[in-house]
């Protein structure tokens, strides 16, 4: 009768605890990039808020990216604090870029590879490509968990970098996905940004036609 009193103690203190909240114990920092990095070169789709703290343009970016293991990649500007980049898109198959203007239907723009660095849309190309270079950096960093937060797009891990540049950075991991769903930038290549995910999910398919312009 004893051990059947002891045991349903314990089974209340464990549910009380998952009731508080009590989250897991804190992975390894180095785990927490290498995931974020593996799955940041996987298939996503995400809505990423972008704020450059320097840009000639104040206000945030809100960007829809469709991203595809094999380099696909398709960015669909839904909310700019300039007219000009309201409603841009940009789709990349792998071999080549196409910028267009969904809102005057203009016809789309074909860039072929060699001038594919001129297919970009302003605020949210740059997003990408920073977190890229964070992404490939960060191996030679300094890297400390500095603690759990839920963002809005769930739960995640945050991880305070600073480079051997001198570079800092914040890096929260996000739980479900691995992917990066919050990047704030102190660097003397991208000035000051932050760029937050919205929304953030691992796709079962990427339909092939997100990766085709409109004819």
């Amino acid at each position: 009768m004893r051990i059947l009193s002891s045991l349903f103690v314990y089974i209340l203190i464990l549910v009380a605890a998952a009731r508080c909240g009590v989250h897991p114990p804190m992975p390894d920092g180095n785990v927490s990039v290498a995931r974020a990095q593996q799955a940041w070169r996987d298939d996503w789709h995400a809505i990423w808020q972008v704020e450059w703290h320097n840009a000639p343009v104040r206000g945030p970016l809100v960007a829809e990216v469709w991203h595809a293991d094999d380099g696909r990649i398709r960015i669909e500007t839904l909310e700019a604090p300039t007219p000009a980049l309201n409603g841009l898109i940009l789709v990349d198959d792998g071999e080549t870029r196409w910028l267009y203007d969904a809102r005057h239907d203009a016809r789309h723009k074909r860039l072929e590879a060699e001038s594919a660095e001129l297919a970009r849309i302003p605020l949210s190309s740059d997003a990408l490509d920073a977190i890229d270079w964070l992404l490939l950096n960060v191996d030679d960093a300094t890297v400390v968990v500095s603690g759990r937060d839920t963002l809005e797009s769930g739960a995640a891990i945050q991880l305070d970098i600073v480079l051997p540049s001198g570079d800092r950075a914040a890096l929260w991991v996000h739980d479900e996905t691995g992917l990066p769903s919050r990047v704030k930038l102190h660097s003397a290549i991208w000035g000051q940004a932050c760029f937050t995910a919205r929304s953030i999910s691992i796709p079962g398919h990427l339909h092939p036609g997100l990766f085709t312009p409109p004819n």
